[in-house]
């Protein structure tokens, strides 16, 4: 009997579910197909991918293909808690004087100048919020005891939370009184989960770690329910393991991603950088440009070295209908991202002085663009590119979807031409030129604004709507090339299977590197090691088999922003706080171009990383001839694609076997079709 071992990526969309399925045995894909996303109820399309998967791969006698199988996902359910605003009823408990912190916020403002400037309402009102008499110095020095306890308790049994967040001042430099508070409520209120911020961001900042906190602490029911849902689905289906994609690329387990559920905010935009930085690695291209593009919104992510950019701060939920709000930040290891709302499903409108808008509003998987036949009635991104040619019933054979080129043209008929008193077809490229602009500054964000020059970086396109957009939006920014690899469509599930186990664990130590000591550091790092072996237990695999990385953020003293370099040498020793002081003013003189020899350095945070590779984090996509010139082609059609002078144009469509994986941004007269490429 054939036996198999299946690592299966199936990731959730806003409009799609990709799915993914490699042999490990093998070492091969084996099947890849998408179906609606069911953004309602986000297990339902997960569990159709199962059924699916089932019904379509069993193996010869019968048996199960689920059996000792491993299954990867990557989960928007984290993210839809916070957009949508059904967290849970949170309290939050805070030093006297310090509870309004969340909502006072930092002194920057989305609009500096706008006087009528509206911020995210904090996830936690005034009425929630006790204030809990008690000082901790900066040092860590207890200052006043905790003086107010039962009046404390009072408070919270009035509230009737279903979670308490503690979030003292100065706790990260001794959490004492946090800890107390926790021990204390949790024996009073044993059906109530405390949340102490140290366990969640360990760093500095009030605002950042009560935000931090307080967000893991809103959206935990929500995904601890869904996770652990399907995680007895799957083990009672013979599933060997359930791995979940993080903010940081990697993945941990169900058990681990509960306990954090902060760090799954960008859990598949993370995944689908984390495909393109290993096919990067693939091809040896080592400084690209991820671009990705779906059904709801665009994304750039920049790749030095064949590694995607982390940073340890980001805002959740920043933009509401366009709008800036602010979010609420994030003290977590993420893919450093721009996003913008420009998707397929991007809807097309004209706003109040009568010029053409295209997003960031998306008409989602329900009911999605008209061409869709799902009862859609706004015009879109997708709907423009039916009624141009671009796109056609052929690519979304085995989607679920019954396309119509008919319904797209009356809804950008009705929606934008004639509004503007323009033709179908100049509307519908209006449509798709102001998305491409909008990409384009997206792009220029990711790049220049952070003083990276384009034209030394290629582009590697995916997602549904990447590739069709790829060239355009390369040759306006000046990147050097388009990368478009096999399977676009389905990135972020690729990446969740290529994915490694990843966890990342900090500690803020505010110190002069001259005070520093080597046996502090040691000691700091040891405490940092031991969280991350623990994680490591919880995910079932071997220390042995793990890297850990060390890292230290430092600036210059009085200095408000931090540069972060590796703690250790080339044999992954830890480098000396002398040796430490000497690499940062290297990375300083080389991201500012000059030093400041008199100013002495400041450590603000340590951080660690674990990284535990996976045995289908190694199987290849299998496309290592990269070609610059167009082969002929093997099989396609011939599609007429329609100016917006109505002039229609015959080119070539080539199938997605038959495509080369690279060429120069300004060869734009390749259509590509093919289920994987919706």
């Amino acid at each position: 009997m054939k036996t198999r071992r299946l690592v299966i990526g199936i990731d959730i969309g806003g409009t799609f579910t990709d799915v993914v399925v490699i042999d490990q045995l093998e070492n091969r894909f084996l099947k890849v197909f998408k179906l609606p996303s069911t953004p309602a109820n986000p297990e339902k399309a997960f569990m159709e991918a199962i059924t699916r998967i089932q019904k379509d791969m069993c193996l010869d006698g019968g048996s199960d293909p689920l059996l000792d199988s491993i299954i990867c996902h990557g989960t928007t359910v984290s993210t839809n808690a916070l957009i949508e605003r059904k967290g849970a009823r949170v309290v939050l408990l805070a030093t006297k004087g310090f509870t309004d912190v969340i909502e006072l916020r930092r002194q920057n403002r989305p609009r500096l100048f706008d006087r009528h400037v509206r911020v995210s309402e904090p996830l936690v009102g005034r009425d929630m919020r006790v204030a809990v008499e008690e000082r901790i110095e900066a040092s860590g020095n207890p200052l006043h005891p905790i003086q107010n306890l039962e009046e404390v308790i009072r408070k919270v049994d009035h509230l009737k939370p279903e979670i308490v967040v503690v979030a003292l001042l100065n706790a990260y430099a001794n959490n004492k009184h946090e800890v107390e508070l926790c021990r204390t409520l949790s024996k009073k209120f044993p059906n109530i989960k405390i949340c102490i911020s140290t366990d969640i961001c360990n760093e500095h900042g009030e605002y950042e770690r009560t935000s931090t906190a307080v967000v893991n602490a809103y959206i935990a029911p929500q995904t601890e329910t869904y996770l652990s849902t399907l995680d007895k689905e799957l083990m009672d289906k013979g599933v060997k393991a359930f791995y979940i994609v993080k903010s940081n690329g990697g993945l941990s387990t169900a058990r681990n991603a509960m306990g954090s559920p902060v760090h799954l905010i960008e859990s598949g935009p993370a995944a689908g950088i984390t495909a393109a930085a290993k096919y990067a690695e693939e091809i040896n291209k080592p400084d690209v440009i991820a671009f990705d593009m779906g059904g709801t919104t665009a994304k750039a992510g920049v790749i030095t070295g064949f590694r995607p950019r982390i940073i340890n701060e980001f805002y959740a939920n920043r933009f509401v209908n366009g709008v800036d709000m602010g979010g609420y930040p994030i003290r977590s290891a993420v893919v450093d991202l721009v996003e913008i709302g420009a998707g397929g499903g991007s809807v097309a409108w004209i706003d109040e002085g009568g010029a053409l808008k295209v997003g960031p509003e998306s008409a989602g998987a329900f009911p999605g663009p008209a061409c869709y036949s799902r009862g859609g009635t706004r015009a879109t991104i997708t709907d423009a590119h039916a009624v141009i040619g671009s796109l056609s019933g052929e690519s979304f054979e085995g989607s679920g979807v019954l396309f119509s080129r008919e319904k797209a043209w009356d809804v950008i008929e009705r929606e934008v031409a004639r509004p503007m008193s323009w033709g179908v077809a100049k509307a519908a490229h209006a449509v798709v030129n102001i998305a491409i602009a909008n990409m384009i500054e997206m792009i220029r964000l990711a790049t220049v604004n952070r003083g990276l020059d384009p034209t030394k970086f290629s582009m590697i396109a995916f997602g549904g709507a990447g590739p069709l957009h790829a060239s355009a939006v390369a040759k306006s920014s000046g990147l050097k090339e388009v990368i478009i690899p096999p399977f676009p469509g389905m990135f972020s599930g690729l990446g969740a299977v290529w994915s490694e186990l990843r966890h990342d664990v900090s500690v803020s130590i505010l110190t002069s590197l001259n005070n520093l000591t080597m046996p502090l550091l040691e000691s700091s790092f040891k405490a940092l090691s031991d969280k991350l072996e623990k994680l490591i237990s919880n995910d079932q695999q071997s220390i042995e088999s793990t890297r850990f990385e060390c890292y230290a953020d430092l600036r210059f003293q009085r200095q408000l922003f931090e540069i972060r370099v590796s703690a250790q040498d080339d044999d992954e020793m830890l480098l000396s706080p002398a040796q430490i002081d000497a690499k940062f003013r290297r990375a300083y003189e080389d991201e500012f171009g000059f030093d400041l020899p008199m100013a002495a350095v400041q450590l603000v945070s340590l951080h660690m990383t674990s990284v535990t590779a996976r045995s289908s984090s190694q199987i290849p996509l299998g496309v290592s001839d990269v070609q610059n010139e167009p082969r002929q082609p093997l099989a396609y059609r011939s599609a007429s694609i329609l100016g917006p002078d109505n002039k229609v144009t015959n080119i070539p469509v080539y199938k997605s076997e038959s495509l080369i994986t690279t060429h120069n941004s300004n060869c734009n007269s390749i259509c590509i079709e093919g289920p994987l490429l919706v």
